[in-house]
């Protein structure tokens, strides 16, 4: 399992579908799980075991990424790979977390874990760049295996304008990042089929997409979005399209 997710990541073709860190529903995550069988090679869900259990049961061959904040949550959780991140739902609360708190957050994970579980870290994208690129400096060095980079999340509105920000913002953040960390990167935030192969030229060495997948009609149509972002990054690597180096 852990094979093909190392084989995606260092070809650059790793693609995750992000059920979300706050939906703990199964009748809204397994849709997402069973379309994310079609061109994914993890998915992620809320950190609960159940859920983790559930989502296995639908899709075995996928890695199972499970997000959340508190650490017990997460090592609790039985997924194979343990998302700190995906904010989403505190910044919807009016939280920004600091780069204090998700560096206490990784090395309690780690303390725990021992590095026996794969650890992804997402670094905050509403802190300074100076400070993301510290933390993920920081990060690497306290044990994390993986980043995850996002841009910042902009407020309710004019939604192709807050889409534009976020996209750019993730966009820079993952090619300031990759020039300090060796760390494999995943850019989520704002990623759709056109956008992906962008991020990987950015440096990335995959993309976490939910928005693109989650906000078609049915399950179908989610899983037709899963098949054009899973298209849109191999043929992005076999052209060999602007990568980063």
């Amino acid at each position: 399992m852990l094979k093909r997710l190392s084989q995606a990541i260092m070809t650059r073709t790793f693609f995750k579908a992000i059920s979300g860190i706050d939906v703990f529903e199964p009748e809204r995550v397994l849709p997402l799980v069973r379309a994310a069988t079609k061109g994914a090679h993890a998915v992620d869900v809320a950190a609960d075991a159940e859920l983790v259990a559930a989502a296995r049961a639908a899709a075995p061959a996928l890695v199972i990424f499970a997000s959340a904040t508190n650490p017990e949550q997460l090592v609790s959780s039985g997924a194979d790979v343990l998302e700190l991140g995906n904010y989403d739902a505190m910044y919807r609360a009016g939280q920004d977390p600091t780069a204090q708190e998700v560096l206490d957050w990784t090395r309690a994970i780690v303390a725990v874990t021992k590095g026996r579980i794969p650890l992804c870290v997402t670094v905050p994208g509403k802190l300074p760049l100076t400070e993301q690129l510290d933390l993920a400096r920081t990060l690497q060095a306290a044990g994390a295996d993986i980043l995850q980079t996002e841009g910042i999340i902009g407020s309710p509105g004019a939604e192709v304008k807050v889409s534009v920000i976020r996209l750019a913002e993730a966009l820079a953040n993952t090619k300031a990042i990759r020039e300090v960390i060796d760390l494999p990167i995943i850019l989520a935030g704002g990623i759709d089929a056109y956008s992906a192969p962008y991020a990987i030229a950015a440096g990335a060495n995959g993309v976490g997409v939910g928005h693109f997948i989650k906000t078609q009609c049915d399950e179908t149509g989610m899983a037709e979005a899963v098949v054009q972002v899973a298209n849109a990054l191999t043929s992005a690597r076999v052209r060999g399209s602007a990568l980063y180096h």
